[in-house]
């Protein structure tokens, strides 16, 4: 996607003001946990929890108070081989008072995350991977608004169309299918 640093801040933006129109409840889902997905501690132990960002999107953090933004190596981690270089991530500083406007895609889109068939067919199916703790909506099924669904299938469209994105997709749904994951498709 040949964009200067600005259009791709702006190209971002634009994705975040969309999904900024729709949620996935018509209420704050993080009454029902205490904001568990934010506010999630080290405790014995845990694993740190941090969010990946798609190419791009770690220009929205540069300035950030809310969100400590760094980087691994891509040789580091398992990633697709056409991500080469530094795959950046963020973890909240101060949870859960951090700046739900920049908040990362990843986190504007859950449950739902994409997918695609082994024949190719691209779908949304609800994030069923192992947490450190228990989604509400992910464990006790809540329906999701009809609105957050189409929106972010939509979006997550739009974001495939970036070669890194895609790999990244078809990895991850790969390794699903491998691992003979059940999921269900939402879309």
């Amino acid at each position: 996607m040949g964009f200067s640093k600005e259009e791709m801040k702006n190209y971002i933006q634009k994705i975040y003001d969309r999904l900024d129109k729709v949620s996935p409840v018509d209420y704050d889902c993080g009454k029902l946990c205490g904001e568990v997905c934010c506010v999630y501690d080290l405790d014995e132990g845990a694993e740190e929890l941090a969010l990946y960002l798609l190419p791009g999107e770690e220009l929205m953090y540069e300035d950030s108070d809310s969100f400590q933004l760094y980087y691994l190596d891509s040789s580091e981690i398992r990633y697709p081989h056409s991500w080469r270089g530094q795959i950046y991530l963020v973890k909240c500083t101060n949870p859960p008072k951090c700046d739900r406007s920049i908040r990362p895609i990843q986190c504007r889109t859950f449950p739902l995350i994409p997918h695609i068939s082994k024949d190719g067919q691209f779908h949304l199916i609800v994030d069923e991977e192992e947490f450190p703790y228990t989604c509400p909506i992910v464990h006790d099924k809540i329906k999701l608004n009809e609105d957050f669904i189409l929106e972010t299938y939509n979006i997550w469209k739009v974001l495939a169309r970036n070669r890194l994105v895609f790999d990244l997709i078809d990895m991850d749904s790969r390794k699903r299918d491998n691992c003979n994951h059940d999921y269900k498709i939402i879309i």
